[in-house]
Parts: C-alpha cells; structure tokens; sequence
C-alpha cells in the first residue's frame, strides 16, 4: 500500500520550508493537488499541531502530519519531503526535523496498513539516511519498494 501511495507525484526532495506550519502545508498540498484530500483537511493537520503539540514528531527528525479524516479525505495517500534546512517543531531532542510526512486515510483499516509499511521504511536507520541523500524521487522510491520486497 505505500508503494502506490509514496510516488512521484507525493514525494518531492530539498524542500525549502520556513519553519512546521510551512512544511505541513507543502506536504498537504502534494495530497491536495492529487485530489486525495481538500485544504480543510490541511488546516486541520496544522490546527492539531496548535492544539495538541508535537506529538507528531515520531522519532528524530521525522514528522507525520494527519487528522481526523471525517469528509475531508477521499482516498488512503501519503506525501513525503525532505527538507533542504531542518525545521523545529518544539519536540525536544526529536528536533530539529528534516523528513515529513502527512498521511491522509478513509477508515482504521487502510490507516493500520499503511502505518505497517511506513513504520517498515521508518525504523531503517540506514534507508533514511539513503532517503535523506537521495537526489532523485526516482531514486527514493526504488529504496522503498526494495525494503518493502525484503
């Protein structure tokens, strides 16, 4: 499931962000300008962040930007940037982050399963830092369907 979600229309490499707010909403616009999800869905993926904090900050220098989906998500998506200068979102020593996702999913199911796959690729010190290195989305999405095949 995330090697159709993760492809080169939701991956984009050295993104240039001005600080969470910025980088959340790049990453929802891949989503957005895929149709997968509509802006209210991006606003509430930062309005979440305001509310509850960094709590989306899973692991150092990794973010994972969702939401409720409610009517705001119309397929199971998933977006990736790496960022050109690390952000800081006030999580501590998770901080400053530098790989974001945002995830978008229609029911607990297609959630569950591509968390599964995503939390393959996340817990792969080496993959990330091919991930971070990488200087084509080709490139990227290669590394990730090979860990997927392992």
């Amino acid at each position: 499931m995330i090697s159709t979600a993760l492809n080169a229309s939701t991956i984009r490499l050295n993104v240039n962000a001005k600080n969470w707010e910025d980088a959340a909403r790049k990453a929802g616009g891949l989503l957005l300008k895929n149709k997968s999800i509509n802006e209210e869905y991006i606003e509430s993926m930062v309005q979440s962040v305001h509310e509850f904090g960094p709590y989306i900050v899973i692991a150092p220098g990794i973010a994972l930007f969702h939401a409720r989906p409610e009517s705001n998500v119309y397929e199971i998506c998933l977006s990736m940037l790496t960022l050109q200068t690390p952000v800081e979102f006030g999580a501590g020593d998770k901080d400053p982050v530098d790989l974001i996702f945002a995830l978008g999913a229609i029911d607990h199911d297609s959630h569950l399963q591509l968390m599964a796959g995503l939390m393959k690729v996340l817990q792969d010190n080496n993959l990330l830092e091919s991930i971070r290195k990488a200087q084509s989305v080709e490139q990227v999405i290669k590394l990730i369907n090979y860990k997927l095949e392992e």
